[in-house]
């Protein structure tokens, strides 16, 4: 059956949705058809594409089509990414699925992969006609990403919008055939939000390379966090943990709604005295949240000095794939 992705999809909610997540990422997102069609506004439009770029002549003959490409042909390799027709940035094009049906594309650019190689910009914006100290001072603007980074974040936006697609999908079907059915459209909302919090969990792990993961979730009856799913924990680990508000370090994420951070290093008192694994000494916690309200805890914690792993700017992608999760969950919710 082919559907159209307005069909599963509300296109204001949708643009909202986008909107959030390019402000999490400080990176442009757009939504185009198959053809290249825009089906959203752009959110965060990039200066160096909307002005620096069209401020020659010839600039502007190798930017106006830029959404004019082969995306079925890019889809192939979607994670990998592709040059811009200027091939100065990386752009990706993101599959919006459902039934294995790709209905539209998420595309996210533009972004810098590494240092930005000034040289080589330098040579091909003067044969462009374009000034290059404007040139520079737009670029500013454009995000840099580690290959590793801007992987997790193109993955998770996938699993992320592959959640929407579906959940949008499911509840047209049941809308048609139980129009009724709001228990069971609960039922498949609960279904995938849970689907999602795994892939939060599973790209997070793999990105940091963590030792022990773990997706805490605040059970509201109890007012308890207990282990909804997790990586590297013994099993009766798992099925024993039990945290009330304010108790323990997931507990005290929660309680505060900030995120922690544990090197090796510890200086606060309250921290150091909840410390209860003295095999691991560097953790991650970040508390996840709807509307400001807190309904879990994300940890991720490793007995090895971190290196890269667990570097500053490596936090701070963890956290925005926490907030991409979150805006998703809020955008629906």
């Amino acid at each position: 059956m082919s559907i159209g992705f307005n069909q599963i999809v509300d296109i204001k909610k949708w643009q909202k949705i986008q909107d959030h997540f390019s402000q999490v990422l400080r990176v442009t997102l757009c939504t185009v058809d198959k053809k290249g069609t825009l089906l959203t506004d752009f959110s965060s439009p990039s200066r160096i594409c909307e002005e620096v770029m069209r401020s020659s002549l010839k600039g502007m003959m190798i930017c106006k089509d830029c959404l004019k490409i082969n995306y079925e042909e890019k889809e192939k390799d979607w994670k990998e990414g592709f040059f811009c027709k200027a091939e100065l940035f990386y752009f990706f094009s993101i599959p919006l699925k459902v039934k294995n049906q790709t209905l539209a594309y998420l595309l996210v650019g533009p972004v810098i992969l590494g240092k930005p190689h000034l040289e080589i910009y330098k040579k091909k914006i003067q044969n462009l006609d374009i000034d290059f100290e404007r040139f520079l001072d737009a670029l500013r603007e454009v995000k840099s990403f580690s290959f590793y980074g801007i992987r997790s974040i193109i993955e998770l936006l996938y699993d992320i919008s592959r959640y929407i697609c579906e959940l949008g999908y499911q509840n047209l079907i049941l809308s048609g055939l139980f129009p009724q059915a709001s228990q069971i459209t609960q039922r498949v909302h609960t279904f995938y939000t849970e689907r999602l919090l795994n892939a939060l969990l599973d790209v997070s792990y793999d990105f940091v390379k963590a030792e022990r993961a773990s997706l805490m979730l605040l059970d509201e009856e109890k007012s308890e966090l207990y282990i909804k799913v997790a990586k590297g924990l013994d099993k009766k680990i798992i099925e024993k943990t039990r945290l009330r508000i304010g108790e323990g370090l997931a507990g005290l994420v929660a309680e505060r709604k900030k995120p922690l951070f544990i090197g090796e290093k510890v200086e606060d008192q309250l921290i150091k005295s909840r410390l209860i694994n003295p095999h691991l000494k560097y953790s991650i916690l970040l508390p996840i949240k709807i509307k400001e309200k807190v309904v879990g805890v994300l940890n991720i914690s490793s007995s090895q000095k971190p290196s890269e792993n667990l570097s500053s700017q490596n936090i701070k992608t963890v956290d925005e794939l926490v907030r991409l999760v979150e805006t998703a969950l809020t955008g629906l919710s």
